[in-house]
């Protein structure tokens, strides 16, 4: 039979009435049990008087010590790890929150610190919650608790336990008493189930609730039980990663499946099935059918036991499988009081806190090490939205010259068919400054030349520059709104959302120096026909000099042959002579006059080519300097505000995965601490 049967049927002999031999016999069989239990119990007090109540042995001292060490340097580390606080519904979860393992490590080390009278009142905390109202949850409570033979009082105080409870109540706590009653949030019962693990303990049954309640008081009990029925509430919505407040991570919590025949070859498939699905290993799954062993109760009491009623009491028992919960229980709490047989009570309560402690400091670790791993990932969706946002950069870089002045190997050159074009108009203009022309437009040199510059100089191009700079600039807009969604994306809460970064960004959206306009790309136009004014004016220059070498040349040639005729006619009273005869006097004035208006000429036309060679020069030098304002444009219009928010993120991101691989480090060297054994539990 079952033990809750078993160890219960100390009240056979007044509950039971002897109708065949069979039930008589029955009857006196577990009456025998029962005395000797009772036998037994004053021993085991006896014993549990003999030792000191004052002090734990020293195996278990020193595992609460030590504990005590790793809890506070857990309690220490956390700050600096988990969030503060749930900030929003998309922020950190409950679990996850600073202020949830503050609480939970501040209950493990108030029961690592108990007074001796606190020790003498402290109980093993065993928490039933039910994953939804389908679960039965209080069918599984019940089951566990009622024993088949109490009196009524006991089976009406038990199962009537949640209207002894204030209105709103999410929960009720059950603890042993053989006077039936409830005191305050605790209803006293005698349940066999309660004294069966050799250690006070105190059973809680938690409502379906996401409060944090409900939340600390899982994750703080000795021996956590969840009851799921997958009917209502699958188990892939619970598994692996589990909601609120479910610790499906934390070591000791038994998984209770509400199945319709537990103890089939199925249900123990599906627990397999359950187990690996299980992100914890060591998880214990265990199939259940609460109704049905509620339903085992109910045969025996709505009348005298009868041989069929026991009968189908311990189908339905152990059919239920409820007495493998109990069984896992008992192997979790053994784990920690299994070789002391020789501990008081309360010496027995303090080392399953002391087992709890180190499996709660290593799931606060554990949560440590997930929010770690969390940053981390956070940190490369950062990376890969800049590195995103930086390749749109490069390529649109690569692109914009290619776009903007074409490609010299595919003779598409737009600066050099622009200066080429602008050129052939400008010559026209220079041809018909033949060197006979001087004389009557000397004065208009400058200016014939510098409105023919102005005319032909780069219009084409200057007209394609405009067109493209309102395609930068709408480029610039988009990569504009491209950073501001990178930068919205994360919210108030996130390390990367940098008011000082946003600032910055704003502020040079701002600067009236920001927006792309025509004038930044056709700059360079104006700035190199600027360079022509010296030329220009330089072959004015060069142009009177002509006029004036050339009208000297022939006047002198001219006063040279005037002065052989004077000579020779004896005019002005024979002041002139020039040594010659007229012949000779006209021929060398006429070579004199000849020379210097060939002179002339050749300087009038090194002063054209000398323009044309600066011509040349400052359309090389637009050439660079337009390819130059582009990649600045580039760099310092388009996509200032993207590289600014790029460089700004990598900044952030490179300071806090220092942090984050320091802090794992501190998390791996508790870890450490926390896995190696005190001495004196090390192996013999």
């Amino acid at each position: 039979m079952p033990t809750c049967l078993a160890s219960s049927s100390g009240l056979l002999r007044s509950a039971v009435h002897p109708h065949s031999s069979y039930t008589r016999e029955l009857v006196r069989h577990a009456a025998r049990n029962v005395a000797g239990s009772r036998r037994t119990r004053p021993g085991v007090r006896r014993a549990a008087l003999s030792t000191s109540t004052g002090a734990l042995p020293g195996k278990h001292e020193e595992q609460r010590t030590h504990t005590l060490t790793i809890l506070h340097k857990t309690s220490a580390l956390i700050p600096r790890i988990l969030p503060s606080s749930r900030r929003s519904p998309d922020g950190p979860s409950l679990h996850e929150s600073l202020q949830f393992w503050e609480d939970v490590l501040g209950q493990v080390h108030e029961d690592l610190s108990l007074s001796p009278e606190q020790k003498d009142k402290a109980r093993v905390r065993v928490v039933v919650y039910g994953v939804d109202e389908h679960s039965g949850v209080s069918d599984l409570v019940t089951a566990l608790l009622e024993d088949p033979f109490v009196s009524e009082e006991q089976k009406r105080t038990l199962r009537s336990r949640w209207e002894s409870q204030p209105e709103g109540s999410r929960f009720v706590k059950v603890q042993y008493g053989t006077s039936p009653g409830s005191e305050g949030d605790i209803v006293h019962i005698q349940s066999s189930w309660l004294q069966h693990f050799g250690v006070p303990l105190e059973l809680s049954e938690y409502r379906p609730s996401f409060a944090s309640e409900s939340a600390k008081a899982l994750y703080t009990a000795d021996v956590p039980i969840i009851l799921c029925d997958p009917t209502s509430t699958p188990l892939p919505s619970i598994l692996p990663v589990s909601p609120e407040p479910l610790p499906m991570t934390r070591k000791h919590t038994i998984l209770a499946i509400s199945v319709p025949s537990p103890t089939q070859p199925a249900a123990s498939a599906q627990v397999s099935q359950i187990k690996a699905l299980a992100a914890q290993e060591g998880l214990r799954v265990v199939p259940v059918d609460p109704a049905r062993a509620l339903h085992g109760l109910e045969q025996l009491s709505g009348g005298p036991a009868t041989p069929i009623s026991v009968q189908r009491y311990q189908d339905d028992v152990t059919g239920s499988n409820v007495a493998s919960v109990t069984q896992a229980v008992k192997a979790i709490l053994s784990g920690a009081i299994s070789n002391d047989t020789g501990l008081t009570e309360s010496s027995r309560v303090v080392a399953v806190h002391i087992q709890t402690g180190r499996a709660l400091v290593q799931d606060a670790l554990t949560t440590c090490r997930a929010v770690l791993r969390h940053a981390e990932l956070e940190a490369d969706t950062v990376l890969t939205g800049t590195s995103s946002l930086r390749g749109q950069m490069e390529e649109a870089k690569a692109k914009v010259h290619l776009e903007v002045f074409g490609s010299p190997e595919k003779n598409d050159d737009e600066i050099a068919k622009a200066v080429g074009e602008a050129r052939k108009h400008v010559k026209v203009t220079m041809d018909t400054l033949q060197w006979y022309k001087l004389f009557w437009r000397v004065d208009d040199i400058r200016e014939v030349v510098t409105a023919a510059v102005d005319r032909a100089w780069c219009r084409d191009l200057e007209r394609k520059l405009v067109f493209h700079a309102g395609r930068l600039a709408a480029l610039q807009s988009s990569f504009k709104d491209s950073t501001a969604a990178l930068c919205r994306s994360f919210p108030p809460s996130s390390p990367y959302h940098s008011p000082v970064l946003h600032n910055t960004l704003e502020r040079i959206i701002s600067s009236p120096s920001y927006p792309l306009t025509a004038g930044v790309l056709t700059a360079p136009l104006r700035s190199r026909q600027s360079q022509l004014g010296f030329p220009t004016e330089r072959l004015h220059v060069s142009a009177q000099r002509a006029v004036i070498t050339m009208s000297g040349s022939v006047l002198g040639g001219f006063s040279v042959a005037w002065a052989g005729w004077a000579s020779e006619l004896g005019l002005m009273g024979g002041l002139i002579n020039v040594g010659m005869g007229v012949e000779t006097a006209v021929g060398v004035g006429m070579l004199g006059a000849v020379l210097g208006v060939r002179w002339a000429v050749g300087r009038w036309d090194k002063a054209r080519k000398r323009w044309w060679k600066d011509w040349d020069r400052i359309g090389e030098g637009l050439e660079r300097d337009l390819k130059a304002t582009l990649t600045r444009a580039m760099e310092q219009h388009v996509t200032l505000v993207p590289e600014t928010a790029c460089s700004g993120l990598e900044k952030i991101v490179t300071k806090r995965m220092a942090e984050v691989q320091e802090l794992k480090g501190e998390v791996r060297t508790l870890e450490a601490e926390l896995s190696v054994p005190t001495p004196s539990s090390a192996p013999q």
